[in-house]
């Protein structure tokens, strides 16, 4: 019955007994858990962003209400001189995108003279849908009028 009763064994210890030796911890921290799934978004969504960019560009020809990315090192000033001398005005600022703006023209090559001004690139409105970008990756079914003409 004593053999019953030994307690010097490692699973079985008293509340205010220390382990006497160190547990071994296996797997990952949980900061290493973090930075894994961070890489795993990010190596999922970078390929998804940049065809959903390359869709959304407008060719040379494009007119209408556009998004454009300027160089973050142009001025405000600059940027508006920019819009003025592509024969367009500019509706607003992307809020989250300091150097992005929307613009709008009726004239025909308003995107291309955008380029010539110097913008980055220049995009369809609906470069800021998240519908738009969820149907670049096949999640969601591509909206009706983004269909491609006949």
């Amino acid at each position: 019955m004593a053999d019953l009763l030994n307690y010097d064994n490692r699973m079985i210890r008293g509340p205010h007994e220390s382990a006497s030796a160190p547990q071994s911890r296996k797997g990952l921290s949980c900061r290493a858990w973090i930075g894994v799934c961070a890489l795993l978004v990010l190596l999922t969504w970078i390929p998804v962003l940049a065809i959903h960019l390359r869709n959304m560009s407008v060719a040379d020809p494009g007119a209408g209400t556009l998004v454009v990315v300027f160089p973050p090192t142009r001025s405000t000033r600059d940027v508006f001189r920019g819009i003025a001398d592509a024969k367009g005005a500019p509706v607003r600022p992307v809020r989250w995108a300091p150097s992005a703006w929307i613009v709008q023209s009726a004239e025909t090559g308003f995107a291309g003279r955008l380029r010539e001004q110097g913008a980055w690139g220049v995009y369809s409105p609906l470069l800021l849908s998240v519908r738009q970008v969820l149907s670049c990756s096949g999640m969601v079914a591509r909206p009706a009028s983004a269909g491609t003409a006949s």
